[in-house]
């Protein structure tokens, strides 16, 4: 399995937002999201470094086998972790591999917490006996180059409905709000998921600028994580993470665009990336 990074964190978006995990970051994503905030890791990576609470503990060659990534996983896991963390990239593109790891891991007693795009539905279907939460991803078709995954998305949440689910979508100033609500009606009867407005985190230096302010992170904002996440940090908490901001979008923006939001779904929040607020991986 291609793996980025092992660590333990907080979890920092959507409803489960202060839980402790064990995450596994995979390499390797099937979309090119124009604020990506992790743009490093749509890729598959060389090696795999592995973290602990204060210090860098190993950098191991790719790819991991599933005993290997089973140990790592159990050295991390402790008393209080909420959950195992599958995220990337796109952890549903190395589903065969996948299934293999996740038996071993409820074995253990560890639940596993899966963070996706929502666009691959039979990859899904592959796991899903062994996934106990799924953070999915809306993806409005301007922040994918004109791309509508609005059917496959459909399909997705089907599956996805027989288990904890919650669906997330980024928000900025350019979030068009035409768009955002015919994408949110066209999930159709989705009423009783939560769904989690995100607004967007930025660059709180060397970002370029929009038309409403500051970019969102798919442009220098995401040159400055992958710099920070890839050749600086050596702990959880990471020195290079205090260079985001979440100052994407406006108070009244979110606003307008929860309002419109709320005839589809019953439970709308705006909830911003915690771990970019406090710095920490």
């Amino acid at each position: 399995m291609n793996v980025c990074e092992i660590f333990p964190s907080f979890q920092g978006e959507g409803v489960l937002a202060g839980v402790a995990q064990v995450f596994l970051r995979l390499g390797g994503c099937n979309l090119g999201c124009s604020y990506c905030d992790t743009p490093w890791a749509r890729s598959e990576a060389d090696a795999c470094r592995v973290y602990g609470w204060t210090r860098k503990l190993a950098t191991v060659p790719n790819p991991l086998d599933a005993a290997e990534l089973l140990e790592r996983v159990t050295s991390l896991w402790g008393r209080g972790m909420h959950s195992l963390s599958l995220t990337g990239g796109e952890p549903l593109l190395q589903a065969e591999e996948l299934a293999e790891l996740l038996p071993a891991l409820r074995r253990e007693g560890m639940p596993v917490y899966l963070e996706t795009n929502g666009t691959l539905p039979e990859a899904l279907a592959m796991v899903l006996d062994w996934v106990d939460w799924v953070a999915m991803d809306l993806k409005l078709p301007y922040s994918q180059g004109g791309a509508d995954y609005l059917d496959a998305q459909r399909d997705f949440l089907r599956l996805a409905s027989a288990r904890h689910v919650f669906l997330k979508v980024v928000i900025e100033e350019e979030t068009p709000p035409e768009e955002l609500e015919w994408y949110l009606r066209g999930m159709g009867a989705a009423g009783g998921v939560p769904l989690v407005l995100q607004p967007v985190s930025v660059a709180a230096r060397g970002g370029a600028r929009g038309p409403h302010g500051p970019r969102h992170g798919g442009g220098r904002g995401a040159l400055w994580g992958r710099e920070r996440d890839e050749g600086m940090a050596e702990s959880v908490t990471d020195p290079g993470a205090a260079v985001w901001k979440i100052v994407g979008i406006s108070a009244e923006r979110a606003a307008e665009l929860l309002r419109l939001a709320v005839p589809f779904f019953d439970d709308v929040r705006v909830i911003p990336q915690l771990h970019r607020a406090w710095g920490i991986r």
